[in-house]
């Protein structure tokens, strides 16, 4: 009896091995055939801009980051390496930051990002295949020897780290997020996409699983253009 579990589970072993060595060539080659994903940041930069002291060139220092809450296979690869990680949460734990991310997360144009990806099959099976690597288990076993995990929270040992989040929290635009709801505008483009059937398409085409089923997938007609398009992302 024993000797049946040990061979059951270095056949697991065994598995879990060839499936880690194999994801890279997979998910290599299923990359290469798909196009590239566009990260586009034109209204994230806008609201990093309304933020006092913040300039240009720190809002490119981020953006590498925020690409992991606008693609799966982004967020795959920052969760797998635990100093990448670090670094994630390092730019997170920032009151610019955390406004930009309130603002996107209302938009229309971001609602439609978050769909296609999570209905794209081909997509989240590659995000699966990252997480079935064994690598990353054995990675985030060793974080905790790995200097590069600790070095990101540094930030918390410096007096400024709380001085900006004190002046972040009496600015008003901090709040806009908030505040925007009480205007009555805010709301028409929103409405506007919940009621045009063309923005849950994509629920409909993860229905195909990723072109392997032969049938054509109805196409949902576009409702009639509103007064107030959203804007790129």
């Amino acid at each position: 009896m024993k000797t049946r579990k040990i061979e059951l589970f270095l056949w697991q072993f065994i598995y879990m091995l060839l499936v880690g060595l194999m994801s890279p060539v997979v998910i290599a080659q299923e990359t290469n055939s798909t196009s590239a994903v566009v990260h586009k940041f034109e209204l994230a930069k806008q609201y990093y801009g309304d933020c006092t002291n913040a300039d240009e060139e720190r809002f490119e220092n981020i953006v590498p980051q925020l690409k992991a809450f606008t693609d799966m296979e982004v967020m795959a690869d920052t969760m797998a390496d635990p100093a990448a990680f670090a670094r994630l949460m390092a730019v997170v734990n920032d009151p610019h930051t955390m406004h930009v991310m309130t603002k996107c997360a209302t938009e229309p144009v971001m609602w439609d990002t978050w769909m296609r990806g999570m209905t794209d099959f081909n997509k989240m099976t590659r995000v699966m295949m990252r997480f079935m690597n064994p690598s990353m288990y054995y990675s985030w076993m060793m974080a905790p020897m790995n200097p590069a995990m600790y070095q990101p929270f540094m930030q918390m040992m410096n007096p400024t780290y709380y001085n900006k989040w004190m002046t972040a929290m009496m600015n008003p635009v901090y709040y806009e997020p908030i505040t925007s709801m009480g205007n009555p505008s805010w709301y028409m483009p929103r409405i506007s996409w919940m009621m045009n059937p063309q923005s849950f398409q994509p629920m409909y085409n993860m229905m195909g699983m990723g072109g392997m089923m032969p049938m054509p997938m109805p196409t949902i007609p576009a409702a009639p253009p509103s007064a107030e398009q959203p804007q790129p992302e």
